[in-house]
């Protein structure tokens, strides 16, 4: 709400929001299909009785079925709210254009997402791709995208540049590392693919995709999308999500 007694909605940051929350269920999908393989054999039970060994079970299963329940709750809801805010974000471009306006949406240059610098970003990186074999753990070559796109100059001060998953790290630390590179987080959370992220990914952003266990895992990818999905590192290379991988997205921001 604004002082003037406007309701505003910033439709990137509740698609953030909706992301996280989907990493979140996606996670808890996970623990509850772990929960459902913990079943105890009821002859585990024979020394106190066939009465415990039924208890037990009516209770794990009452526990998945619970569990199941708030996670197909969670699912509709945050469904509803990213049909909610691209509502708002259609309604919203139609308004300003039926005032011969442009519109606050996030397909235009609307003074926080740029079209303009994430297309130079994407082509920078599709253009220094070219022959390229493609380094999915390069952090220089993506510094390099970045300033060749004017959204930042050099490597900035305590930017890990020896490893991917140390860079995406750094950039999660702190809202100025990724003012330092122009860019804003979108999404994190668990992912099998960019499809999972609510409105997908963009040309121009910046992702970084670890499919191991450790935050500092050496086989996090690090590229810049373009080309509606597919993702360049000195070259065109085919991440592996491993099944289930910790995926982060940052998007470019205009100045």
């Amino acid at each position: 709400m604004t002082s003037a007694g406007q309701y505003v909605v910033a439709p990137e940051a509740v698609r953030s929001s909706v992301g996280n929350v989907g990493g979140l269920i996606m996670q808890a999908v996970n623990t509850v299909m772990a929960l459902e393989t913990m079943i105890v054999p009821p002859t585990s039970f024979a020394t106190i009785g066939s009465a415990v060994a039924s208890a037990n079970t009516s209770m794990q299963a009452q526990q998945v079925a619970a569990l199941k329940s708030l996670l197909s709750l969670m699912q509709q809801v945050n469904n509803l709210v990213q049909r909610s805010v691209e509502g708002y974000d259609s309604a919203d471009q139609a308004v300003a254009a039926s005032y011969g306006g442009n519109s606050a949406g996030t397909n235009g240059n609307n003074g926080i997402w740029s079209g303009g610098v994430a297309n130079t970003l994407a082509t920078s990186a599709v253009a220094g791709s070219v022959g390229g074999p493609g380094t999915p753990h390069s952090v220089s070559t993506v510094l390099g995208y970045l300033n060749q796109a004017g959204l930042t100059t050099g490597s900035p001060t305590g930017a890990p540049t020896g490893s991917a998953a140390a860079f995406a790290n750094w950039l999660d630390a702190s809202p100025d590392h990724q003012a330092a590179l122009g860019v804003l987080g979108t999404y994190s959370g668990a992912a099998r693919g960019f499809g999972d992220i609510p409105g997908g990914v963009h040309n121009g952003d910046l992702v970084a995709i670890n499919p191991g266990s450790s935050a500092l895992d050496q086989s996090t990818v690090l590229g810049v999308v373009a080309n509606n999905g597919q993702l360049y590192n000195n070259g065109l290379i085919q991440p592996d999500f491993g099944g289930l991988a910790n995926l982060q997205v940052y998007r470019p921001m205009s100045a």
